[in-house]
């Protein structure tokens, strides 16, 4: 009787196609629940803060459409790419508000220097306070950035 179970288990491990087709099938499975619980939740998401860009564009976004009549018609493209581009920072900036805030690490067990630094923001362990005033800003420094290189490609 046991046997007969070994000599069936290497008769399909022998046959190629049907363990392929075990692997595959098995692979297909691992890629769906993938896709079901880590990639579709993240493409909803920039799905989501892509239409949010678009419908209230910031001041940028809408300076640059509001020149379009303004531009010749070859230029429409650029101006286009450039607009699509601020979007694109704008749908990364409101991912970033979607993710976890960093958490400081506890100093465990690190010896401490004799000349530790007298700065408060320093710690002994090398890690620094999180400066809450720079994480107010909200302002996109590329955006300015890819305007003017916009502005000096229109001749």
């Amino acid at each position: 009787m046991e046997n007969e179970k070994i000599y069936e288990i290497a008769s399909i491990m022998n046959d190629n196609q049907l363990f392929k087709g075990d692997v595959n099938h098995a692979a297909n499975m691992v890629r769906g629940m993938l896709t079901e619980k880590y990639i579709a939740p993240i493409k909803k998401a920039i799905e989501k803060e892509n239409a949010r860009s678009r419908k209230n564009p910031n001041k940028e976004a809408r300076l640059l459409a509001a020149l379009k009549p303004f531009v010749a018609k070859e230029a429409h493209k650029k101006l286009d790419e450039v607009v699509d581009a601020i979007h694109l920072m704008e749908t990364m900036r409101g991912l970033k508000e979607h993710l976890p805030k960093p958490k400081a690490v506890t100093a465990q067990n690190i010896p401490q220097p004799e000349d530790a630094p007298k700065d408060p923001s320093v710690h002994p362990d090398g890690v620094y306070n999180i400066d809450e005033d720079c994480m107010k800003n909200k302002s996109n420094p590329l955006i300015p950035f890819f305007m003017a290189i916009y502005l000096a490609s229109l001749k």
